[in-house]
């Protein structure tokens, strides 16, 4: 458990100005104990330039990736990590540590356990904050946002309060995507977050403005 974290999105396909959007995910959560990156972006080149106008630093404590597409991974050599953790995914292109279930990696950082759709296999990121409740990272949701949330809850016994990430529903029918809002909302998350892969219904229908450039502060 962590006192307290900030949350910003460095790369997502929307931005803020002076950032620039990137088919892409990148997302720093800053504790007072660590500082972790979530996915790398899609290149090098704009992860860097928006870590740059938000005045982050690149060198951080931990850097986790949720699954091993380009988009997530593109970024990789922009940063200084300390550790590198990964899905248990023989196929992932960068030398990380990675384990099938759900594990601590850190205080207060869990990795889900790995789950697998289309071939590919994702995991996500739970913050536990003393004085608020857990904050769900996910990267594309390839195996169903959903789903990653009922293994938090299986395997950790966490109903994380916030969800933030790529929730694959881009394309999908408005049905489709009012009725995966509806079963997090139902199994306990409170707020919502969903960019990069979300398409603009999902974000619409939680009232999310978050895009690069946006910053959560809890509890």
């Amino acid at each position: 458990m962590v006192d307290g974290v900030e949350i910003s999105i460095l790369v997502d396909n929307e931005a803020y100005p002076p950032l620039k959007p990137e088919w892409g995910l990148s997302i720093m959560v800053e504790s007072p104990k660590w500082k972790l990156l979530w996915d790398t972006g899609a290149t090098p080149f704009t992860l860097r330039y928006n870590a740059t106008q938000m005045k982050k630093s690149l060198s951080v404590d931990i850097l986790a990736f949720s699954h091993r597409h380009w988009d997530h991974t593109g970024g990789y050599e922009a940063v200084d990590a300390k550790e590198v953790y990964s899905p248990h995914d023989p196929y992932f292109p960068i030398e990380a540590m990675s384990q099938p279930h759900a594990y601590e990696i850190h205080d207060g950082i869990y990795a889900t356990r790995t789950l697998e759709a289309y071939g590919i296999r994702e995991m996500g990121l739970v913050i536990d904050i003393d004085g608020y409740g857990q904050v769900l990272l996910v990267g594309c949701s390839h195996p169903g946002v959903d789903n990653i949330y009922a293994s938090v809850i299986k395997d950790l016994g966490f109903k994380p309060r916030l969800v933030i990430g790529g929730f694959h529903l881009f394309g999908s029918p408005k049905r489709v995507v009012e009725k995966v809002i509806s079963k997090l909302k139902l199994m306990g998350a409170e707020e919502l977050h969903p960019i990069h892969c979300s398409g603009e219904y999902a974000k619409r229908l939680v009232q999310s403005r978050a895009a690069a450039g946006y910053i959560i502060r809890l509890p």
